[in-house]
C-alpha cells in the first residue's frame, strides 16, 4: 500500500449507501448470503430432539450447543455480508476457526475416558491454548498442511482482530468493492469450516439429518472454492 493518505471524495448524490458495490460485486454478495442461509436451513431438523441432559449425554450435549451456536453465527454472517463489514468478518472467521480447532481436539482423544475430560474441561472453561490444542488433534481429521500453516495463518487473523497497521490498511484508502474482495473469501471459509463441523458431528452420529438435507450441505460446500 502506497504510504500516502488521501482524503475522501464526498459522495454526491446522498441517497447512495457508500458501501455500494459494482454489478458483479453484488451478485457475489447475494450468493454468499445464500451460503449462510441455506446453511440454517439445513440443520433446522437438527433441533426436533428432547431434553439433552449434559451429565448422561456430553457428547450430544456439545454437539447442540455448538449446532445452536451455528444457527446464531450464520444469521450473524449474513449481515457481516450485507453490510459489507470487513473487519467484523474477519474477526467472525477467527471464531468459527478456534470453534473448528476445539471441536476437533476433543474428539481427538485417543479413548473415551480422554474425550469426556477434555469436554469436561470445556465445559468447566479450563481447556488448553488454542495453539496446544491443534498440536494435539489427529492428523486424520484435519486436511493437509493444517498444522503448518496454523501458526502464520492465526497470528494474521490476530492482528487484524487488534488495532495496529494491519487492521488501519483494511480500511484505509480502500473502496467499498476493495473491501468485499478481502471479505469473499473470507466468508467463504467461515462456511466451509461450519459446515465442517457439523459434517464431523454427523459423521460421529451425535446429530441426525435425513439424506435431503446433508446433501444440500455438501453440495453448498462444493460452491466453495
Amino acid at each position: 500500500m502506497d504510504d500516502k493518505i488521501f482524503k475522501k471524495q464526498e459522495v454526491k448524490d446522498k441517497t447512495v449507501p457508500e458501501n455500494r458495490l459494482n454489478d458483479k460485486n453484488k451478485v457475489l454478495s447475494t450468493f454468499l448470503q445464500y451460503k449462510a442461509s441455506s446453511i440454517n436451513e439445513a440443520i433446522k431438523p437438527v433441533f426436533n430432539f428432547k431434553e439433552i441432559d449434559k451429565n448422561t449425554k456430553p457428547k450430544e450435549y456439545f454437539a447442540m450447543a455448538v449446532l445452536n451456536k451455528i444457527y446464531s453465527l450464520d444469521v450473524s454472517l449474513e449481515n457481516i455480508i450485507l453490510t459489507n463489514d470487513v473487519f467484523l468478518c474477519n474477526y467472525f472467521y477467527r471464531y468459527v476457526y478456534e470453534l473448528y480447532i476445539k471441536v476437533l481436539y476433543i474428539f481427538s482423544a485417543s479413548n473415551e475416558e480422554e474425550t469426556i475430560a477434555r469436554l469436561n474441561n470445556f465445559f468447566s472453561g479450563n481447556m488448553p491454548g488454542i495453539f496446544d490444542c491443534q498440536k494435539m488433534i489427529n492428523d486424520q481429521f484435519i486436511p493437509p498442511q493444517f498444522k503448518e500453516k496454523h501458526k502464520q495463518k492465526y497470528k494474521t487473523l490476530s492482528d487484524i482482530a487488534h488495532p495496529n497497521i494491519q487492521s488501519l490498511n483494511i480500511h484505509l484508502d480502500t473502496n467499498p468493492d476493495q473491501q468485499f474482495e478481502f471479505l469473499n473469501p473470507t466468508a467463504s471459509l467461515s462456511v466451509w469450516h461450519i459446515i465442517e463441523i457439523i459434517k464431523f458431528f454427523l459423521n460421529l452420529k451425535l446429530i441426525k439429518l435425513d439424506e435431503e438435507n446433508q446433501k444440500k450441505l455438501f453440495d453448498l460446500q462444493k460452491l466453495i472454492i
